[in-house]
């Protein structure tokens, strides 16, 4: 009987679990079909990032699964001219999840995309539903309801429907809470018998690989959620700490697990370029509270903190809720106040934050919020629907919400009326299950499921209408980043396939639509959006006149041919989808020795130092003011000379008198978040003077210099250099996905450089021999050769790798040696025990 008992519970557990997902996932799809957002219309949902950065790396995930990218998991030959690519996959694509974007076609990306971002929103409802019936028994069709809540809360859709990755956290929460239960439940007495040891450090070291910076959110909300059941619990004390300790060794256990991939991340964080931290300052507790209500949106600015009228009363009725113990509900209610008070509470938001306040939006582990007032909403409504009386106190805090939140400015004005509707039938439901519990059901039975059946369709409509609401709000402020690919990416993409000849050559897609077009669009170049990008590749990059923006985490294409020839780049991608080629040295040259260690002046001396030869005439220049913002500079430059300007701090625009004018693109706070790229101007005339409009925007103090900024390029020494490469430069080059090797000329000596980044994590050997450490030619990538040499072989790996493998595979034998030990006392008396029966609530 008990197995049957068991059993039925397992499939009406399933039932709810699955209904709740297809609520989340129709709920989400009916919101972009309202809206016409791609893919059920013309507007992109590539809001922020979700365009520009992550669905070009979902972009590079397919052509590495598919052979037809260059480079692996752990190295990207396409972006910034080579960097490593372990910890981007680490930060966006974790979750094995992501490997279905290879069911997908390459020109369906964004599809794949949105597909990926319903089944988490739909996983993270059925992970809730799941984890409420463990917690207690309770109706199937209310947990479904409160999972759906759960999968389409604000923080879902407001925050992280265009940051795909955040969205493990949201499942990542009920299934930590989940492994507390397994915890609480082996060691309660008469509880259930398996210790779920293995699964519980999997689980947790699954969800740490797939995304840690929400999962440590995840596991501070999961161990606050462990300690109110254990302090509501009839535990005596010393079982209490054992239920405490044996989660926190999980912990442990299952984070060491995802070491292989958490110690890359954190080295290559430690040698990204920085961005300062952002400033937080505590909404007023008015608009804070206002996000509690339905049809609110607050653009990042605030903490998304809605999952549902319903759920959201159900949760009010606990403080008076008489059914329950006094210590579950102060306990319960202590919780839910504290957490929210940590949120506005400069040192414990830091600590959500892992001791960084972000740039961007403020109240990033709002989920945790929302998960923890569904588990609160369920332990109030499980048993029995709440009295008559909490139900009215449940109301007269909402009607309390409304009336602090009138002034927000995160209401729409709908907001009011939907609370009250959804509220009201929300409450009227409630009651008629109150009344039939109370009075019996006789000759009421239908009255049950239509109660059930409303307030699944209220949960519905109301999420619904709010996610519509939420994406068309957060549109007005925040542009689409990109559009979705569509036949004008196809006929880039085939351009630049088919122009293709790596590791010949680079071919340069450009950075027009995203920084991260050489993911996107195919070819190897310098453009690359990361929160990882290396320091030193944007100390090089910027100081030979790259652009760039978001603090210098997103690098913009050049279009110059020094730095064509200093890179390899043989053909490249214009504004105007044409696309050239040009002779470039071959991607690894041997040069007389070493960079010569002396400042450069200018962006055109490193470029020239790099190249190894003078092919630039650097002139003073003087400037005269015409009107505001309006300046006039004069040169002389030789004739037939190319003329460029660089002025990085500069936002505006520029041409040669008469001329096409070209962005300046250093607009939103030059030197910090943005810098513009050296520009090419056209031609010297035939008198040599050279007369440059300069119309200024945006400028820090000291920007327009004096000299350096104006440079004339001959092409004819130019063409002299690149010929000299050419002749001296290695015969054949071979690139694998993490390696790079080059056969050289015959009684080669001096320095073998590579076109790419000397980045941390190569290893090089020359003619087969002992492997060593790489040097730095001016930035790039370099081997010695202090003597005749045919052959250099240069191999990538993480860095932090060994460390990680070393840490994860001692975790594994940890964790394999303690469930062993736990199946050995248990063989003994095995035969003797009774089935597992169901475990304390």
């Amino acid at each position: 009987m008990a197995a049957n008992d068991s059993s039925a519970r397992v499939r009406s557990t399933a039932a709810a679990a699955l209904l709740a997902a297809l609520l989340t996932a129709a709920g989400f799809c009916v919101a972009g079909i309202i809206r016409g957002t791609y893919p059920f219309g013309s507007a992109s949902r590539s809001t922020n990032d979700l365009g520009a950065q992550y669905v070009p790396v979902y972009a590079h995930l397919w052509d590495i699964l598919h052979g037809q990218a260059q480079g692996d998991l752990f190295f990207n030959w396409q972006s910034g001219f080579g960097v490593g690519f372990w910890g981007d996959f680490g930060v966006v694509l974790g979750s094995p999840l992501s490997l279905l974007v290879a069911l997908f076609p390459r020109d369906q990306i964004d599809l794949a995309v949105f597909v990926l971002t319903t089944l988490k929103l739909a996983l993270a409802a059925a992970a809730m539903v799941v984890l409420l019936r463990k917690m207690r028994p309770g109706p199937a069709w209310l947990a479904a309801a409160l999972g759906a809540s759960y999968g389409m809360c604000g923080w879902a859709i407001d925050d992280a429907a265009y940051v795909p990755m955040w969205l493990d956290g949201l499942i990542a929460l009920p299934m930590f809470c989940l492994v507390g239960e397994w915890s609480l439940q082996a060691l309660t007495p008469g509880g259930v018998r398996r210790t779920n040891r293995l699964l519980s450090v999997l689980v947790i070291g699954l969800f740490w690989f797939s995304n840690f910076y929400t999962a440590y959110m995840a596991t501070i909300a999961g161990g606050l959620v462990l300690l109110a059941r254990v302090l509501t619990s009839d535990l005596s004390w010393f079982r209490r700490l054992r239920v405490l300790l044996r989660h926190a060794v999980s912990v442990v256990l299952g984070m060491a697990l995802a070491a292989p991939l958490l110690i890359p991340v954190f080295t290559a964080n430690s040698e990204a370029t920085t961005s300062p931290s952002g400033f937080f300052t505590p909404l007023p507790l008015d608009k804070f509270l206002s996000r509690l209500m339905p049809l609110s949106e607050g653009v990042g600015a605030s903490a998304s903190l809605y999952v549902g009228t319903a759920a959201l009363l159900l949760a009010l009725t606990l403080p008076f809720n008489g059914s329950l113990k006094a210590i579950t509900r102060v306990v319960w209610t202590a919780t839910v106040v504290l957490l929210g008070a940590s949120f506005l509470w400069s040192p414990t938001q830091m600590f959500w934050h892992g001791f960084d306040t972000p740039n961007g939006s403020q109240y990033r582990e709002a989920f945790v919020l929302c998960g923890v007032l569904v588990i609160v909403a369920w332990l109030s409504s499980a048993d029995r629907a709440p009295s008559p009386i909490a139900l009215g106190g449940a109301a007269a805090l909402l009607v309390a919400l409304a009336l602090i939140s009138q002034g927000s400015p995160f209401l729409t004005s709908g907001s009011v009326g939907m609370l009250a509707a959804a509220g009201g039938l929300t409450i009227a439901m409630m009651l008629t299950l109150w009344l039939i519990r109370r009075l019996g059901n006789r000759g009421w039975s239908g009255l049950p499921v239509v109660a059930a059946v409303v307030l699944v369709i209220v949960v519905g409509v109301e999420t619904t209408l709010s996610a519509v609401v939420m994406d068309e709000q957060r549109a007005k402020f925040l542009s689409a980043s990109a559009p979705a690919w569509g036949p004008q990416q196809t006929e880039q993409r085939d351009k630049i396939v088919a122009a293709s000849d790596w590791p010949e050559y680079r071919t340069d897609p450009g950075t027009r639509t995203t920084p991260n077009d050489p993911m996107l669009l195919g070819g190897q170049g310098g453009g690359l959006y990361s929160s990882l990008l290396p320091a030193s590749l944007h100390e090089t990059l910027s100081g030979l006149g790259f652009g760039w923006a978001g603090f210098g985490r997103a690098s913009y294409a050049l279009d110059n041919p020094v730095t064509d020839a200093i890179f390899s780049i043989g053909a490249a991608m214009h504004r105007d989808d044409d696309l050239t080629r040009v002779d470039a040295p071959p991607l690894v040259t041997v040069r007389p020795g070493p960079a010569p260690d002396v400042p450069f002046t200018s962006a055109y001396g490193l470029q020239e130092r790099l190249l190894g030869a003078q092919v630039y005439d650097v002139p003073a220049y003087r400037g005269s003011l015409v009107a505001p913002g309006l300046l006039t500079l004069k040169a002389r430059c030789p004739v037939r000379s190319t003329v460029f300007l660089n002025f990085p701090q500069v936002g505006g625009q520029a041409r040669l008198a008469g001329g096409e004018w070209q962005a300046l693109t250093a607009s939103r706070r030059p030197r910090t978040t943005t810098s513009s790229k050296m520009v090419e101007l056209g031609k010297t005339p035939a008198s040599g003077e050279v007369l440059i409009d300069l119309q200024v925007v945006a400028a820090v103090r000291g920007a327009i210099t004096p000299r350096g900024a104006l440079g004339c390029l001959d092409t004819a020494k130019l063409a002299t250099a690149v010929s000299g490469l050419r002749a001296t430069g290695a015969t054949h080059v071979e690139a694998g996905g993490r390696s790079i090797s080059a056969t050289l000329k015959p009684g080669s000596t001096g320095v073998a450089v590579i076109a790419a980044p000397a980045l941390p994590g190569w290893l090089c050997v020359r003619d087969g021999g002992k492997p060593e450490k790489p040097t730095s030619f001016g930035g790039l990538l370099s081997v010695s050769l202090p003597g005749p040499t045919e052959r250099v072989s240069c191999e990538y790996l993480p860095p932090g790798l060994g460390i990680g493998l070393a840490a994860g595979g001692g975790a594994l034998l940890i964790t394999f040696a303690l469930v062993l030990a736990a199946w050995s006392r248990r063989r003994p008396s095995a035969s003797a025990e009774e089935p597992p029966t169901q475990g304390a609530n």
